[in-house]
């Protein structure tokens, strides 16, 4: 596999530099120290069981990356904007990143255009969806910034129950609570706008029902973990997760801590993402290097919070005392996914873990450095990979042409190693965009430059269908029409395969 040198990174970066000194400070922090730990697992609760009110904690916290690898709604200005070229070029390999100085439109410009309500499509599959969620702790690891406590996750698992029409539930869990803090309700509006009221009232819902009886089956249920991009959260991407679960899959969607916006604990804790610059007393030179130090360390972090939560799924399984999942999912059949800075986390997870039988990358490609995270242990793939990424000109790629050039030829090379069954899928649908896989252009059809609902439904249909007949044939053992090569793929998508 071809390795990109850290060297050579610094240099491509420091070259840039001095050019745009306003874009290197405003590279973000995604870190923050929790206060206080709980150990799990522990089931979800209530908001009526909530032990205290709300609290926030912060500290400084570590670097995030460009805003073409963040998940929330800002990424699709950077998209539609020329500054997101240099954006991505300076910060794009190092992970994910902030947007705070390329900030979406406000939402009280939004406010002035009248939409209708957003509405989370109803799954297609035969089964109902439920939903729990575990506060764990993982007592192996230490918070990045008091060894005193240590790395704490919410992991909620969406799954399979019987059907019943006009089901409805939460969207966020603890939206309440985090909007009675005036601080997070200013953040959670401007991340998701004129919606954010209407979550917390309950008119924008899931179809989740909490702790609902899991449907019964023959067999146990393949599994698939799920990591959020940088600045979002997994319930950003319910359309995509309620349409596997519908289909007889288990998600356990992780909440990444200190990446995700906003955490709301069982215990009254909302933990928040912050922005950071790198040192001040860092020179020019060093802060390239400062960076991707934290990136490895980044993407390693969410990685071990995969692997963490796949150990934790070997425990639950087994508890048949105690666990509503015990005997119901199949570890066999695990796969591990992500967008954005999360498809990195499962991406390495799956270089690292060989209990992953699968690997689902949506829109991770680090341009112009990689497609996969580069390691000096020179990771291989044992999985087959679904690359799944909308389709970015030359001139939206964020690079000089010798960049994109080089990009491409390591995004290539990484393929060519993925082992047999792997896939490269460019989706070409009209206005489809790095925020298309998750519900962002949903919440936002028709305002501040999205679509409307109808081409951001089928792009979301396009997505959902190459990710479920990949899992279908990796996990299944199914014959999928959109993956057998004796017959055209969707006019609205390239596929290639891959593997040795």
């Amino acid at each position: 596999m071809a390795t990109a040198s850290i060297s050579s990174i610094d240099t491509m970066i420091s070259s840039k530099v001095g050019a745009a000194p306003k874009i290197m400070e405003t590279v973000s922090s995604y870190r923050k120290c929790l206060g206080g730990t709980q150990s799990g697992p522990r089931d979800y609760t209530a908001p009526a069981h909530l032990r205290q009110e709300p609290k926030i904690y912060r500290q400084p916290s570590r670097v995030a990356l460009s805003g073409a690898l963040d998940g929330g709604r800002s990424a699709w200005n950077l998209t539609r904007m020329k500054s997101r070229l240099f954006a991505r070029i300076l910060l794009a390999c190092l992970y994910s990143a902030s947007v705070a100085a390329l900030q979406s439109p406000s939402a009280s410009s939004s406010a002035e255009t009248s939409v209708a309500l957003p509405q989370i499509p109803s799954p297609t599959g035969p089964y109902g969806i439920g939903r729990i969620g575990y506060h764990w702790t993982d007592a192996s690891r230490p918070d990045d910034y008091d060894p005193k406590l240590r790395r704490e996750l919410m992991v909620y698992f969406w799954y399979p129950t019987a059907k019943t029409a006009g089901t409805k539930g939460q969207y966020l869990p603890g939206a309440a609570q985090m909007d009675s803090l005036p601080e997070i309700h200013k953040i959670m509006s401007r991340e998701f706008g004129n919606a954010w009221a209407q979550i917390v009232s309950g008119e924008i819902s899931s179809h989740a029902i909490d702790h609902a009886p899991i449907a019964k089956s023959g067999v146990p249920f393949p599994v698939v973990t799920f990591s959020h991009g940088l600045g979002s959260t997994g319930f950003q991407y319910t359309v995509l997760i309620e349409h596997l679960v519908s289909y007889g899959y288990v998600v356990a969607s992780i909440e990444h801590t200190y990446t995700a916006t906003a955490i709301w604990f069982p215990d009254g804790r909302v933990v928040m993402q912050h922005n950071d610059s790198p040192p001040a007393r860092l020179s020019q030179s060093e802060r390239p290097k400062w960076m991707m130090k934290q990136v490895s360390i980044g993407i390693s972090e969410g990685a071990a919070d995969v692997r963490f939560v796949i150990d934790r799924m070997e425990e639950l399984d087994r508890d048949k005392q105690h666990s509503a999942l015990a005997g119901a999912i199949d570890l066999k059949r695990l796969a591990a996914m992500g967008h954005s800075a999360g498809a990195e986390f499962a991406a390495r997870a799956c270089q690292q873990d060989s209990r992953i039988h699968a690997c689902v990358d949506l829109d991770g490609g680090m341009v112009p450095i990689a497609a996969l995270p580069l390691y000096e242990d020179n990771p291989m793939m044992r999985q087959p990979l679904l690359f799944l990424e909308a389709y970015h000109s030359d001139d939206r790629m964020g690079g000089m042409p010798d960049q994109i050039a080089k990009y491409k030829r390591v995004r290539e090379q990484q393929l060519q190693e993925l082992p047999l069954g792997s896939y490269a899928v460019v989706l070409h649908s009209p206005e489809i965009a790095h925020p298309s896989f998750s519900d962002v252009p949903l919440l936002f059809h028709g305002q501040d430059g999205f679509p409307e609902t109808p081409v951001v439904l089928h792009n979301l249909d396009l997505i959902t269908r190459f990710i479920r007949d990949f899992l279908s044939k990796t996990l299944r053992g199914e014959k999928v029409s959109l993956f057998d090569e004796r017959t055209s793929p969707l006019p609205e998508a390239s596929v290639t395969a891959y593997g040795h």
